[in-house]
């Protein structure tokens, strides 16, 4: 009969060699990145992890807030197409990562969740840090698997290997998406440490990739759909691959006219024939003149920023052709009519197309447009005086040669949307969580995927409701001394819900939708040991950019949201002679 204390090793001995085909399992599908919210019962599964990472195997991340450890990973799986490991304990840190995954989910993000567990005996009778996790995130997450309970036993070791790699290779198939495996454990709960990492523990299970020609028939009828057709690109935001240089030649020589989202990869870039700024047309003029109109339109990328497009989809009468390259069919205008489920080189292959002789005058309508836009811009923000916030992203783009951009939602995403046009020779890597369009994760998302470029400039801006969603996400920066320079426009509330109908209701507006929290983003910068500087005007700001920048600092610009409103509104109606001007010489 074994004794107490053999019993013991036996017990933690089974538990060690549990954890590392575990580890092993996830090696073994190319997981490098892990991000960790530590705690008690996930002990076996974080210390082994170290003992990876101080190896060289993997790179830990460690970040105590679950919410914010969520939208790290996920920051991480944006830039890298690749999965990442999210590790937390058990009861309610399980349940701060539903946000993340919920965003994970809407962009297919192979996001990989592990969450330690308590084992059955101990769920639903009142013990302490016991939620029930079985399903927790429901829909939200491509499959759940329960694992077992550790076992020395070698079938269950196989089946806890085989099962690991199975749900990482589920959530990279098309469609990709965040898998949840739950992890019950039971005390004891320390491994054995003093164990050299083992070595050839599992074997790889190898997916082949079948690459499939089009069939001639649909190689025909793409043929028919874009030559001798004026063809209008529709260039959504990118959120599982980056555009190739194939694609941006692909796009080059086909001389068909881009509508080219600020997520799309395709701004600057040495890109012809791209316009930037057509939001405020297509509200403005939802049923174009027939000299701005394509025959076809090809619309690749998730759903775009501008509202403007969903009108012009909508009202458009002919064919829309949509890549779908996820499978999902997220078309939220419901338009498409042939859907593609591949990249743009699923068209290529259908090629050579030959252009419509009315393609080089459709562009140039379009291109005259995006001038005078670009002019009256200009010349409006050269008379302000004082920095606003329409002004930063011109002065971005004016400035910055080239650089990684995190862009929050609400009002930053839709002023670079609408004004942020680099030139040909600046190249910018562009992100934004445009799934749930949520503000919660912002700053953890951008560290996320700035960890990944320490050398690069990094930029993230954000509003001051969103920075303050966030807060404890800045200690990720301080953490891994990220190189960020994160722009705060503190405009003291809620900006975007000035420009919406509820600003109306003036005796209730700031007390449920401006939500001023008087912040003061100095202190924060203090307590966190980042470097600060108040903006006070444009050049100041031009300066701040221009300066290389090693370790976080935020910059911060104070401004008014009525006044913001205003300057939106005034700058519209400076815009709006020029559609009509132009609108005016395309009737003649």
């Amino acid at each position: 009969m074994a004794t107490n204390g053999n019993a013991s090793t036996e017990a933690a001995q089974t538990l060690t060699t549990y954890v590392h085909t575990l580890i092993a399992a996830l090696l073994a599908q190319k997981i490098t990145h892990v991000v960790l919210a530590p705690g008690s019962r996930s002990t076996p599964v974080a210390l082994i992890l170290a003992q990876y990472a101080q190896a060289g195997r993997l790179t830990l991340h460690v970040d105590v807030d679950e919410r914010s450890a969520g939208f790290y990973a996920l920051g991480l799986t944006k830039v890298s197409h690749r999965p990442t490991l999210l590790v937390c304990t058990s009861g309610t840190a399980a349940a701060n990562f539903l946000p993340a995954i919920c965003e994970a989910r809407l962009t297919n993000q192979p996001l990989i969740v592990l969450t330690t567990d308590r084992p059955p005996e101990l769920t639903n009778i009142g013990a302490p840090q016991a939620i029930d996790q079985v399903k927790l995130y429901g829909d939200q997450v491509k499959n759940f698997t329960q694992l077992p309970l550790p076992s020395a036993c070698a079938d269950e070791l196989a089946y806890l290997d085989f099962n690991v790699q199975r749900q990482v290779i589920y959530a990279q198939q098309i469609p990709m998406g965040p898998v949840h495996l739950n992890l019950p454990l039971r005390k004891p709960l320390m491994p054995i440490l003093d164990q050299p990492l083992p070595e050839n523990l599992v074997k790889p299970i190898a997916v082949a990739e079948i690459k499939q020609q089009l069939p001639p028939t649909l190689s025909t009828q793409i043929r028919q759909l874009f030559s001798n057709k004026k063809v209008l690109v529709i260039a959504g935001p990118d959120m599982t691959t980056t555009i190739t240089a194939q694609d941006q030649q692909f796009l080059k020589t086909s001389g068909w006219l881009i509508l080219a989202d600020v997520l799309s990869g395709l701004r600057g870039q040495n890109m012809p024939n791209v316009i930037h700024s057509y939001d405020i047309l297509l509200q403005q003029y939802p049923q174009l003149p027939t000299e701005l109109l394509p025959d076809t339109i090809l619309r690749f990328g998730t759903t775009p920023v501008s509202a403007g497009i969903k009108q012009l989809l909508q009202h458009f009468k002919g064919p829309i052709v949509y890549l779908d390259p996820q499978a999902t069919l997220a078309d939220y205008t419901k338009s498409a009519r042939l859907v593609l489920p591949g990249t743009l080189q699923t068209v290529s292959q259908a090629g050579p197309f030959i252009n419509a002789p009315e393609q080089e005058s459709f562009n140039q309508r379009w291109q005259t447009l995006q001038t005078a836009l670009t002019a009256t811009v200009s010349q409006t923000l050269a008379a302000q005086t004082a920095l606003s916030e329409i002004q930063l992203p011109v002065i971005m783009a004016a400035t910055l040669t080239a650089g990684n951009i995190f862009l929050s939602n609400s009002m930053p995403i839709r002023d670079f949307d609408n004004y942020f046009e680099p030139q040909n020779s600046q190249k910018f890597a562009i992100y934004c969580n445009r799934g749930a369009n949520g503000i919660d994760g912002v700053t953890s998302t951008a560290l996320g995927i700035f960890s990944q470029s320490a050398n690069a400039a990094n930029f993230l801006v954000t509003g001051d409701l969103a920075f303050f969603h966030d807060l404890t996400g800045l200690m990720m920066a301080q953490r891994y001394h990220l190189n960020v320079t994160i722009i705060v426009i503190n405009n003291n509330g809620g900006g975007i819900f000035s420009f919406l109908p509820q600003h109306a209701a003036s005796d209730y507006f700031e007390t449920v939708f401006g939500t001023p929290q008087n912040l003061n983003i100095e202190k924060i910068a203090m307590a966190y040991n980042f470097n600060y500087q108040l903006i006070k005007n444009k050049s100041a700001l031009q300066k701040a950019l221009s300066q290389s920048n090693k370790g976080p600092r935020i910059l911060e610009i104070q401004t008014d949201r009525e006044i913001n409103l205003k300057q939106h509104q005034a700058l519209t109606q400076k815009i709006k002679p020029i559609w009509e001007a132009n609108f005016a010489d395309f009737r003649k």
